[in-house]
């Protein structure tokens, strides 16, 4: 049979355009009763019956001892599902198919700027023996980093080596850490009650973590950092997305226990670790909260130019995202609260899951008036019915780079050159101005650590809904028109589809529980 699925932009441009030959795999399994999994189900999965779709643990074994045979490697296994590695000719000889170069929209921020898939007329025959085995395998595709699109590249420059622990001057309105983001939270009386998160295990996935930077060791901020599959080096962080990014946890939840997942590889930058593979990780480590700031963005796409053709939303989630799906419901399921972005401009997954908390943008000003951010997401989702997108917000800056919160990098990071061409930094100073959704889903899960240190028995819709009945409403602006097929969701009064329930304020959430 022909094996059609649609390719689409997901989005951080690297230099080189040769994709990486290993493949990172999602393999999903069946149930033992009737032979369905996540792929063949006519309904969607939620966290309430998730458990439903657990496979035999021996058919699991059986399935991955025949991949192992056939020369694949296991590189992480979650509840439902599992990831394999193995190299493009291997793909191709197993599944019976033929892989082409899809190319990334270069204006993205992106895992990589070029992948081997199966284009939508490619035969699919695969070992027969492997699929009696298995629901389905699909190569993971490139995931976006929401933080901002990419800026005009400035002249190359040497690191200057270590960096300050002080951020520099830039002459222009924006939030500093660690104060400014706690204070519009309204977090300093939280942590004047005693509550920092302590005890709570909060698990960030991301570019990587370089909490060597001085800002870090200043603030007596500790962290720990593992490897997702393929990943290298715990110490850097080549892009610097994650490190300015996880700055929001600390600020907020300064007590809780820091676990990183790195997913990119430093030697090869069009490699890394898939989000499937950064989640299976992370659930090895007990979280109990999850906070990711990456996604796909499922919209209609050009499959080898990566660009949307429009933007109109798909109205069936790929197969190929199935697994991530799968394994994100199994651990809310679990109790586990977890976070994603979003997104900006995007139609983004898992931003859009009901069952996760989606976090949205919301821009103070330098007087605190408060309006939606123009650069993040808000839409209705055409795949989950009912589900509007986000629950509510965070911190985000505005069009057109949301250069709003001075944040750590690593010096002469991808981030600190690339945004010194408008942020006023220097491109090897170690600091970056910047935000979107990336920003918005630390914040919201540090709070989430506040309220579990006080009340450990709270469940994930526990915080969800104590969280939206606390918000900050707000009654003006607009979301970015891009996520929403052109047309801008506005804030009013009240729940309204661009803010959800407003700006979170942490410290009336504590009060309530």
């Amino acid at each position: 049979m022909k094996r059609v699925q649609a390719i689409h932009n997901t989005s951080r441009a690297r230099k080189t355009t040769k994709p990486s030959e290993e493949l990172s795999i999602a393999i999903t399994f069946r149930r033992p009763q009737d032979g369905l999994g996540p792929t063949k189900l006519s309904a969607r999965l939620s966290s309430a019956s998730v458990a439903a779709l657990r496979p035999d643990p021996l058919d699991i074994d059986r399935a991955l001892y025949e991949l192992h045979h056939r020369g694949f490697v296991v590189s992480a296994k979650g509840k439902l599902t599992a990831s394999v590695r193995g190299n493009r000719r291997l793909f191709e000889k197993v599944f019976g198919t033929k892989l082409k170069i899809f190319r990334i929209d270069p204006t993205q921020e992106t895992s990589s700027q070029a992948f081997y898939y199966p284009p939508p007329d490619a035969q699919w025959k695969p070992d027969p023996a492997i699929m009696s085995l298995i629901d389905d395998a699909y190569i993971q595709w490139p995931h976006i980093f929401m933080a901002a699109k990419k800026k005009p590249k400035p002249k190359p420059q040497p690191a200057s080596g270590q960096p300050s622990a002080t951020a520099p001057s830039v002459g222009y309105f924006h939030l500093s850490m660690p104060n400014d983001v706690p204070r519009l939270l309204n977090v300093p009386q939280v942590h004047a009650a005693g509550t920092t998160g302590k005890g709570v295990r909060i698990v960030m996935m991301d570019s990587g973590f370089a909490h060597s930077h001085p800002y870090f060791k200043a603030n007596n901020y500790t962290s720990s950092v593992a490897l997702a599959p393929s990943a290298s080096n715990n110490k850097t962080d080549m892009n610097g997305h994650g490190t300015g990014e996880s700055a929001n946890i600390f600020a907020i939840a300064p007590g809780a226990s820091f676990i990183g997942i790195k997913l990119d590889d430093d030697a090869n930058p069009q490699g890394g670790a898939s989000i499937l593979e950064g989640f299976q990780e992370a659930l090895k480590h007990k979280p109990q909260v999850i906070s990711v700031s990456l996604g796909y963005d499922l919209c209609e796409t050009n499959p080898f130019t990566g660009q949307r053709t429009s933007d109109k939303h798909l109205t069936t989630l790929p197969n190929g995202l199935k697994a991530l799906e799968a394994e994100i419901q199994a651990a809310v399921a679990n109790g586990v609260v977890v976070v994603f972005s979003a997104g900006n401009g995007h139609v983004s997954f898992p931003g859009m899951m009901p069952e996760i908390i989606s976090a949205g943008g919301v821009f103070v000003d330098e007087n605190g008036g408060m309006t939606a951010s123009d650069y993040a997401s808000a839409f209705m989702s055409k795949i989950y019915s009912g589900r509007s997108v986000p629950d509510f917000c965070g911190l985000v800056g505005m069009q057109p780079h949301a250069d709003y919160i001075m944040l750590p990098i690593p010096s002469g990071c991808e981030i600190d050159r690339d945004n010194s061409a408008h942020d006023k930094t220097t491109a090897s100073d170690g600091w970056g101005v910047f935000s979107g959704t990336s920003a918005a889903a630390p914040q919201l899960a540090g709070v989430c650590a506040l309220l579990l240190e006080k009340n450990g028995g709270l469940t994930p819709s526990d915080i969800k809904a104590v969280l939206k009945r606390s918000c900050r409403d707000v009654t003006t602006g607009s979301a970015n028109d891009a996520s929403n097929e052109g047309h801008a969701v506005k804030a009013s009064a009240g729940l309204d589809g661009a803010t959800g329930a407003g700006l979170v304020d942490a410290f009336a959430a504590w009060k309530q529980i």
